[in-house]
């Protein structure tokens, strides 16, 4: 349950928080405990329930979560307890913002003696990755906290990088879309009509081609309403259906690798992301299958994830990761991947040759992308002219037939 409560700044301000606790006499104790001079405590319903239930659990980004991970890690390093770290991060947040709220929920739990993976997992205000918090814990029982925040930082800031590297390059693709659609839906539902009323006044017959754009110009201006409509149940059904249906995900995601360009792309940053974490987690002592189980809850397709939970309870029964790789029948990944891995084991230096395969293939999907946008942008461009030459033709058709019966 959730406690309300209004406690004083030193300023003299009035501030409302929130505070989890099983009964009013257990949050009590605990405000006691925390030394915070408290009033009006009452379980959180009404208006303020509403607005907290209703905006919490957002996702936190890659970069403020790395600047997060960044900052504790300084103060760790710097002989900083856990606890006063927080409160420190707490005082630079806005008052009464989402940021402040989530380091008080982290020190409360903290003060409780609980440990600071299960704070991040328990607070009520961001949805952290499974990858971090799992990290996280066997990083404190390790007594190596503030080493793998930071490398978890340097991680999270790559990966910022390189998705606002794609962004940047996917932004001059999606603008030729989008004013193509605006282009083609300007001449269906307003050019072609026009034109049509002059056809209709000569009494000829139209070509085919013609009618058939007619016919498709007259039925978008009068329920295209309703295509925006289906389309937009469309995309909502298959969102949800994607994110609650396992087997139908799963599909998807199966589809989606099998496709010549896209699919290898997918698969080749899934795999650069597990390269990349299991070489950190290795660095840090963490042993083989923890690494692995934490590394597939990174990736971003169902089917590498089931690759690599089948390849931990190999491992678990003491097989190699490259032979576990190597004898999963439910997808096949780039052979050079699991030689690689298999010469790192038999060197024994299998956390070197994971940071250096996560690099390569990083590397290579940057490759990749950049070919894929030099072919997309002129097939676009071929796709849109294609489209606008079908109609214009459609139109100009009948103008020709009339002219040449002039001249006969």
């Amino acid at each position: 349950m959730e406690f309300r409560y209004t406690t004083l700044e030193p300023s003299g301000k009035k501030v409302k928080s929130i505070i989890d606790a099983s009964s009013l006499e257990e949050a009590q104790k605990k405000l006691k405990f925390q030394g915070i001079v408290f009033s009006d405590l009452a379980e959180n319903s009404g208006e303020f329930g509403i607005m907290t239930s209703l905006f919490n659990q957002r996702t936190i980004g890659n970069e403020r979560l790395s600047i997060l991970s960044r900052d504790l890690s300084i103060y760790l390093k710097a002989g900083i307890p856990l606890p006063r770290a927080l409160s420190m991060l707490k005082r630079q947040s806005r008052p009464q913002s989402r940021d402040e709220h989530f380091f008080e929920a982290l020190n409360t739990s903290i003060s409780e003696g609980k440990s600071f993976a299960y704070a991040l997992e328990t607070q009520p205000w961001f949805i952290l990755p499974t990858y971090y918090t799992g990290t996280l814990r066997i990083s404190e029982d390790r007594g190596i906290l503030s080493e793998v925040l930071n490398e978890l930082s340097e991680y999270l800031t790559v990966q910022e990088k390189i998705r606002k590297q794609i962004t940047q390059a996917l932004i001059y693709p999606g603008f030729i879309v989008i004013a193509a659609i605006f282009m083609i839906a300007f001449m269906l539902s307003v050019v072609v009509p026009k034109i049509t009323t002059v056809f209709e006044t000569t009494g000829q017959p139209l070509p085919a081609l013609t009618e058939g754009i007619i016919s498709i110009s007259t039925f978008f201006g009068a329920y295209w309403w309703i295509l925006l409509l289906l389309i937009f149940l469309i995309l909502t059904v298959f969102s949800a259906k994607l994110k609650t249906d396992y087997r139908f995900r799963k599909r998807v995601h199966r589809g989606i690798l099998s496709l010549p360009i896209v699919g290898d792309m997918i698969a080749t940053a899934d795999l650069s992301r597990f390269a990349t974490i299991s070489a950190m987690l290795m660095h840090s002592g963490i042993p083989a299958v923890q690494t692995i189980r934490l590394s597939s809850a990174t990736l971003s397709s169902e089917i590498l994830k089931e690759l690599f939970e089948f390849v931990s309870m190999r491992v678990v029964e003491g097989s190699k990761l490259s032979d576990a790789i190597r004898h999963y029948d439910g997808y096949r990944i780039d052979s050079s991947f699991i030689e690689a891995v298999s010469v790192g084991e038999e060197t024994s230096e299998l956390a070197s040759m994971l940071d250096h395969l996560g690099k390569l293939y990083q590397q290579t999907n940057k490759d990749k992308i950049a070919v894929f946008l030099s072919i997309l942008e002129p097939t676009l461009m071929l796709l849109i002219g294609g489209t606008v030459g079908v109609i214009v033709t459609a139109m100009l058709l009948p103008i020709f037939s009339l002219n040449s019966r002039q001249w006969i």
